[in-house]
């Protein structure tokens, strides 16, 4: 079962990675266009199968995804794998200096983004490591 994982070249990341961020914001989509008050009210179980289905599928293909970047990575040369590395020590860096920022401005002017402190973050991870590879990148060149 190992060797078959490890030997799998996982096709169409790509594919299903748009796939899976436009279907995760679906459910949003959907209930605007359905009268969501009624349904929540009326019929419970249909509205969280609205909710559950899709971002069940989408999760999934994030996993998929990330399972398939993980393996590409890790069959590259010594290079990918240091530049990935050094991208991932930025990222995290910045997440976490980010993380006690936000909390620091959050606690004291705006409780209620404290919700939302996982979107940003994320929003922030993605940034940074995408700017610290090309960093990085440029360090090897």
């Amino acid at each position: 079962m190992q060797r078959i994982i490890i030997n799998f070249s996982f096709p169409y990341k790509t594919t299903v990675l748009i796939f899976s961020a436009v279907l995760i914001f679906l459910p949003i989509i959907l209930i605007e266009f359905i009268d969501a008050k009624s349904l929540i009210d009326e019929e419970p179980f249909l509205f969280r199968s609205i909710l559950l289905i899709p971002t069940f599928i989408a999760m999934l293909g994030f996993i998929y995804c990330t399972l398939g970047y993980h393996f590409q990575i890790l069959r590259g040369d010594e290079l990918k794998l240091r530049i990935h590395l050094e991208s991932l020590n930025i990222t995290f860096t910045t997440t976490l200096i980010s993380m006690f920022i936000l909390i620091f401005m959050f606690l004291n002017f705006s409780p209620t983004l404290l919700n939302y402190i996982l979107v940003i973050l994320s929003v922030i991870a993605i940034i940074s490591y995408v700017v610290g590879i090309e960093i990085v990148k440029e360090k090897y060149k």
